[in-house]
């Protein structure tokens, strides 16, 4: 299996369409076919199941896509950044969650671009055990984390902009009123809680929340589509403060009390060899830190 078959690979899934696919590949129909008939050959097993409408993934290929994006990117990402000429240039790949705690990196890499313009960002949004398969795949330079997490398994800088915990409610219900809420506030009303929070006992300790007791009507990996469930009242959602913009709007975040904040972690593989733009950035980070040797 070659890195390039898998590239026409994808190019067929997209479009699902082989046509199509040739003619973006800029080769031909037949050629790509032979190419997807050797991929099938060597997988033993049918990728595609070839229908009137168009193409259909199979199970092996619903499994192949998702691992050829994976091998595909972090082969592009190996090309770009090994690079031995004496610009610098390349991508630097972080993922992490919703949080204003990503802007120190980001202002450090504004600062590092400003004399390193060859030098791209890519930000991959995504919940805690996302991040992590990606981060330990190699595909993500760094990775963003929030407490409760344990980075010990890791190298980490720690950001010096802490988030507060608290719920995101409509105004004209009667805990927006409040200037902050407690667990017994919530203890019987409808809560929207992110998948990795749920059952989290630490958490719990701290906040007096029993996640035994407490009525979970949804849960959510980022908070967007969490606020919209917020709007229409089904519940309240738990989370972090200054992720969505509630300025004019029908919402409102009521931290908790007592005040809970959580610290946001830069993480990289120990055992990783950092490309050249993912050394720099970590030079360019000079704001107050905890930081381990690299």
């Amino acid at each position: 299996m070659e890195i390039q078959q898998l590239r026409y690979f994808l190019a067929v899934v997209e479009e699902k369409n082989i046509t199509r696919a040739a003619r973006i590949l800029r080769i031909s129909q037949p050629a790509l076919s032979r190419q997807l008939q050797r991929l099938e050959d060597e997988l033993a097993g049918p990728l595609f199941d070839r229908t009137p409408g168009g193409i259909v993934l199979t199970e092996s290929g619903y499994y192949l896509a998702e691992r050829a994006r994976e091998l595909v990117t972090l082969a592009d990402k190996i090309v770009i950044n090994l690079v031995t000429e004496e610009t610098l240039r390349g991508e630097l790949y972080i993922g992490g969650g919703e949080t204003e705690s990503l802007l120190p990196v980001i202002r450090s890499f504004k600062q590092m671009q400003s004399q390193h313009p060859d030098v791209t960002i890519r930000i991959h949004s995504g919940n805690g055990q996302d991040i992590l398969d990606k981060l330990d795949k190699g595909i993500l330079d760094f990775g963003l984390v929030i407490e409760p997490f344990d980075v010990k398994a890791y190298h980490y800088l720690k950001l010096n902009q802490p988030d507060q915990w608290g719920i995101l409610t409509r105004r004209d219900h009667p805990l927006g009123q409040q200037a902050t809420v407690t667990a017994d506030d919530l203890r019987d009303l409808p809560l929207i809680v992110s998948e990795q929070l749920q059952g989290n006992r630490t958490f719990a300790e701290r906040t007096g929340l029993d996640w035994d007791t407490v009525h979970i009507v949804g849960t959510y990996n980022l908070l967007f589509n969490a606020s919209l469930l917020v709007k229409e009242g089904v519940g309240h959602a738990l989370c972090l403060d200054r992720i969505v913009n509630t300025s004019g709007s029908e919402l409102i975040f009521v931290p908790l009390t007592p005040a809970l904040t959580a610290n946001t972690y830069l993480i990289w593989k120990k055992q990783a060899v950092l490309s050249r733009p993912a050394k720099t950035l970590l030079e360019w980070m000079s704001f107050p830190q905890e930081k381990t040797t690299f």
